[in-house]
């Protein structure tokens, strides 16, 4: 698998902006950074379904996954959130377990209850395995979806990727 270059040249400039003061920043993993952060997730799929989590606040269908932790790697990082809201126990699912599967930036709006503006999350997208299923502590809606019957453009474009 090979990276093709992301030229932010082509993108809004707000994002581009922001992209770069994330990637130039100290720590681009840090969720006081103003412009935003590096995050990381994991697509699971167990029986020709993706397991998905409803975002209570920006009210969409998403892969699970958050903010990298102090001394985490983004690998571990992606399969502690997935566990954390799901109860989904997961290893990474790919001969070089540290190289995303895709790349996504978006922009986070404000959420004033907990004191975040908006920013911008550069997410990598880890292909993971289920290894048991238990229940989660966060209590966040989740579900099993059909391939067929995903709508996240993002989600849909990382499956693509693992066919290919």
């Amino acid at each position: 698998m090979g990276f093709t270059k992301l030229d932010l040249s082509l993108m809004n400039p707000e994002i581009t902006a922001k992209a770069h003061g994330i990637l130039n920043s100290l720590n681009p993993f840090a969720r006081n950074n103003t412009h935003g952060h590096i995050t990381a997730s994991g697509l699971v799929i167990h029986e020709e379904k993706v397991l998905l989590i409803f975002h209570p606040y920006i009210k969409e269908w998403f892969q699970p996954g958050g903010h990298i932790d102090v001394g985490e790697t983004p690998i571990d990082a992606a399969i502690r959130e997935v566990y954390e809201e799901t109860g989904v126990v997961c290893v990474a699912d790919a001969p070089d377990s540290n190289t995303p599967l895709d790349i996504d930036l978006h922009m986070i709006p404000a959420n004033p209850q907990k004191g975040e503006g908006e920013h911008l999350d550069i997410d990598l997208l880890f292909s993971l395995r289920v290894l048991e299923i238990k229940t989660s502590t966060e209590k966040m809606e989740q579900a099993w979806i059909a391939f067929d019957a995903v709508e996240n453009s993002r989600v849909r474009r990382a499956l693509e990727k693992l066919r290919t």
